[in-house]
This record gives structure tokens, sequence and C-alpha cells, in this order.
């Protein structure tokens, strides 16, 4: 329930901030007499002075009729903006981009009602995303198994008495006894089973981890057996020095990954300890490693929390990619590339909430893989398309090209929120 609750907080408050930054656009009605804020003769639906609405309401149907026209309404807008968005996207963005503002939800109102309105869904669909157990560091996960085991004992054991005493006083409810005590021992069945496979999960990776720990080590006796010769020879060092190096952070890489899953890591004083890494710059990411380990929950948490925070990230990001795709045609101006990544983005994410919904409710993979894989392409190009007027070749090409780009903005933003997630 909480989930569902946080949920509607977050799509109220995406509306609200929505609201404020696209207000009023196209309301109200023409009223005479002064206006109520600043006292300006009034000539229409707004003062001219101050912009405040002429016809102002102090009725709580009327503050209520404003939450439910922010989060439903958008002036009526929304209605005329997303089946342009879904279906001609190019047409909505030149109109807005030409000029025709009041008929249609802003890009930046609509990309940030959008954002608040997707984390709302993953947290209804995903409620406890903030615990996510499989992250718990070996020994963490091994004290959780034997604490809900132990739980489950304590359950069955009591019932077990119960049962005892209902049959030595011939009591009723013997048989929903019974049945407790069955569905205690299948849940216990299914933890151990569980522990079990996570286990061998992490034996397996332990297993292919070693086997490359021992190809790396095996590559950097070569090296250095090469380049001792290679000095010895008087001939050039660079490559193979580059290569050696590169081994080595490899090494020390697989040697933390193994320390992660409790395998073959150095001790002291009976804990695990990561090996450092020692390359230029690298203290403040040991650092941050060592922090993020401590508690990976939190750095999940942080990771969300600055990925819902920092979303709007994603535009200026984008636009510069855009850009290079038509710099040579100076008719189109930033703002053009700015609103027509807002929206892109925009529709993005609202097609990933209908997957969502539609994988969590119709339980049709092969539907939503087909979605996930034609869909974005196919509006891409419509939207280049008739949003700069290229012929379909231009388009086409742009859209391969724009689809390269998408995933190098996606890689600078998800690294970027990593790294505040990690070093916040």
């Amino acid at each position: 329930m909480s989930g569902e609750l946080a949920g509607a907080a977050d799509i109220l408050t995406g509306a609200a901030i929505a609201r404020a930054v696209e207000p009023d656009a196209g309301e109200g009605q023409a009223t005479q007499g002064n206006c109520l804020n600043c006292g300006t003769a009034l000539m229409g639906a707004h003062c001219h002075a101050c912009g405040q609405k002429a016809k102002v309401h102090r009725t709580l149907h009327a503050f209520g009729h404003d939450i439910l026209h922010s989060v439903l309404h958008f002036d009526g807008k929304i209605w005329r903006t997303l089946p342009m968005l879904a279906w001609n996207p190019g047409e909505l963005t030149r109109r807005y981009v030409h000029g025709e503002r009041a008929k249609f939800v802003s890009p930046l109102a609509l990309f940030l009602f959008t954002v608040f309105l997707t984390f709302a869904v993953f947290n209804w669909l995903v409620p406890d995303s903030g615990r996510v157990n499989n992250v718990f560091s070996p020994d963490q996960a091994e004290a959780q198994y034997q604490e809900d085991r132990k739980e489950i004992l304590d359950s069955i054991a009591e019932l077990q008495a119960d049962r005892r005493d209902a049959d030595a006083e011939k009591q009723p409810g013997r048989d929903w006894m019974d049945g407790e005590i069955a569905r205690h021992q299948k849940d216990l069945k299914a933890l151990d089973e569980s522990h079990t496979q996570r286990l061998q999960e992490t034996g397996k990776a332990s297993n292919q981890i070693a086997k490359a720990q021992a190809d790396s080590m095996a590559n950097i006796k070569r090296l250095e057996s090469e380049l001792q010769v290679a000095r010895n020879g008087g001939r050039p060092t660079k490559a193979i020095e580059s290569q050696l190096e590169s081994e080595r952070v490899d090494l020390r890489l697989m040697s933390g990954a193994l320390a992660a899953l409790g395998q073959n890591a150095d001790t002291k004083d009976g804990e695990w300890t990561f090996t450092d890494l020692d390359f230029p710059g690298a203290a403040s990411l040991n650092e941050a490693v060592r922090h993020a380990a401590e508690n990976p929950q939190l750095m999940l948490y942080k990771i969300q929390s600055n990925a819902y925070k920092f979303s709007w990230a994603l535009i200026p990001i984008s636009v510069p990619f855009v850009w290079l795709l038509f710099f040579w045609r100076w008719r189109f101006k930033m703002f053009d590339h700015a609103v027509f990544v807002t929206y892109s983005l925009t529709f993005m994410m609202l097609l990933g909430i209908v997957i969502a919904l539609f994988m969590q409710f119709a339980a049709t993979e092969a539907i939503a893989g087909l979605m996930l894989v034609f869909v974005p392409p196919i509006h891409l190009y419509r939207h280049l398309h008739h949003a700069y007027e290229t012929s379909r070749f231009g388009a086409f090409w742009r859209m391969g090209v724009l689809s390269v780009f998408a995933m190098t903005a996606l890689t600078l933003f998800v690294t970027l929120i990593v790294a505040l997630g990690v070093s916040g």
C-alpha cells in the first residue's frame, strides 16, 4: 500500500511542478472590473500588468478541481499533445517551435510530469525496490538466511506444541494447525533451496573469475618476460608496458570481485578486504568502492534518487548529439533541438511505462519485446522526417546515427548517476 501512496504522491508532485513550469496558458474568461491583485483595469481573461487570472475562486470544490486539473487536464492541451506525440511527433515539434505554444503542453512540463509518472509506476510495480536482497554481501546474506530459517523453525515448533496440546485435550482446530505446519515446512524447503542455489551460483561465478584470474597472471608473467627481453635488446617497450599495466589492473579488479564473493580474498583479523587499485587518481575510487560495499542498499537508493532528481540532465547531454546531425543547417537553432530531444525523451519514457504495464498485466514478453525493438526507431524516424523536414533517406540515416548517439548519451547519464551515487 505504501508503494501505491508514494506513487500517487509522485504523480501529484510532478503535476504541480509541471504546472508551475507551464502556468495557465489559454485559461480564464473575460471579466470586467479591476485586477484583485494589482488593481489594474481588466481587458480580458488575465491582467495585462501582473498576469493574474481575472476570475478567482474561494471554494473547496474549486480547489479540488485545481488539483485534478493539474494532474489530468493540463488545460485540455494534454489530449491534443499526447496523440500527436505518439503518431505525429515531428508536426508537434515543428508547430511548437514555430510559435503554437498555447495549443500544446510544453515539452518541459510534459517531460517533468512523465518523469514523476515513470518513477511512480516503477515504485508501484516494484514496491520493495528500496531493499534489494540480492545485493547483500556474503556474510549479510548468510546471516539473513540463518535468521529467516530460525524464525520458521521456531514457528513450526510452536505450532507442533499447540498441536500436541490440542490432541491431548481433543480441542477443535487441529486441521488448521496441520495446514499451518505444512505451509511453514514448505516455506522452509523453499528457503533452503534458494540458499543452496545462491551458493551454487556464487561458486560458479567464483570459479569463472578464478579462471580468468589465472589467465591474467599467466599473461602478466609472459609480458614481464617479453619486457625484460625487449629492454635487454634495446627495443621499444611502451606497448608492452601498457599491456602489462592493463593486465595488472584487470587482476586487481578480479581480486576485488572475488573478495566481494567471499572467495580467495586477502584477510585481516578475520575480515574480508578489497585489493586497492593503484593507478593515478584511484584513491578516491577505492574509498568510494569501500563505502558502497559497506552499504550496497544505501548506494542503490542514492542511484535511484539521483536518477530521479537529475533526469533533466538527459536533455543537455542529448542536445549536442542532435546538433551534430544538423550543424550545417543554420535555420535550426539549439532551441529547436532542445524541443525535439525533450519530446522524444518524453515519448520513450511513456513507451517504457506502457511496456512495463503490458508485461505486468498481459504477461506477453514477446509482444513487449517487439514493441521495444521496433517502436523507438520508427518513432525516431517519423520525428526526424517531419520535425526537420528532411528527405526519407536523410531521416533514415540520421535515425541510425542518432540511435547510436542515444545509447552514448544514456551511457554518459548512467555514468554520472552511478558516480554521484557511489561518491555521494
